[in-house]
């Protein structure tokens, strides 16, 4: 991808991301720009220039009535994406996308959902105080995101027996996976908790919580042209993220996508 396609997917993205906050405005629902987006809107206050998505994150009270969201509020162009909204989707958290544009994450050709350019949108359930708890809330979490992951690991794994063993964790219905992490977020409830977490995201900070005042305690920050919710707190969400020297960018042989596409079309 160029550097000019690069900057026409970010300005779709952007386009999506305003989208989805008028709709959070309408309803008053909170959520926070996250991730390297908040990283970028704090060091940049606009795109990482290497990076070529947007994360949101809400509380999943918050997810929950955006889903909730008649279908004839968004544009005619833009189709929120979740395991309820596209029976191929596979993972646990949701996208809005742009219809008439791809963007297919490497090795996820073969998935047939819907491939539109995307944001990202991570909802956050409660994370228990009890370290046991917590671990085993981790292990189960892990649990249902291998399952869904098998989709596309057997087709990625170098190696004969990883891709058999992926093979063997797909035949596990993704229906299965989806209950056990709904249970989940009825049994550690977000609105019953001091730390938040996504479970369909992996990271030693996801198993441990972030802060639910991180969610909740907001201020707006130039992203893009434009002023998005984020927490009041940012310095701390983002030191607890990538580490105290934050602002430092990277040296230039790391300054790629995490996650490249396969194909695209803008």
């Amino acid at each position: 991808m160029s550097q000019a396609e690069l900057r026409q997917m970010q300005l779709i993205q952007v386009e999506l991301l305003a989208e989805f906050d008028a709709l959070c405005r309408k309803h008053k629902l909170r959520y926070i720009i996250a991730s390297g987006t908040l990283l970028g809107a704090v060091r940049h206050g606009a795109f990482i220039p290497w990076d070529d998505d947007i994360d949101v994150e809400m509380l999943r009270s918050d997810f929950d009535k955006f889903c909730q969201i008649d279908k004839q509020e968004f544009r005619e162009d833009t189709f929120f994406q979740t395991n309820k909204t596209d029976k191929h989707y596979p993972w646990l958290y949701g996208k809005l996308r742009r219809t008439g544009t791809q963007a297919v994450r490497l090795g996820q050709e073969h998935l047939k959902m819907h491939s539109g350019v995307f944001i990202d949108i991570f909802p956050r359930d409660g994370v228990p105080k009890s370290v046991a708890l917590r671990s085993a809330r981790g292990v189960i979490a892990t649990m249902c995101r291998k399952i869904l992951y098998s989709r596309v690991a057997y087709r990625l794994s170098e190696t004969f027996i990883g891709r058999l063993g992926w093979s063997v964790v797909r035949l596990i219905p993704k229906q299965a996976a989806f209950g056990i992490a709904k249970l989940l977020s009825v049994v550690f409830e977000e609105k019953r908790s001091e730390r938040v977490g996504c479970i369909g995201y992996h990271g030693e900070a996801e198993t441990n919580g972030f802060h639910k005042r991180w969610f909740t305690e907001l201020v707006t920050l130039p992203f893009e042209g434009g002023t998005y919710y984020a927490p009041a707190d940012w310095d701390g969400y983002l030191r607890y993220v990538y580490g105290e020297g934050y602002m430092t960018p990277p040296p230039p042989n790391r300054r790629h996508v995490t996650s490249p596409l396969s194909s695209y079309s803008l």
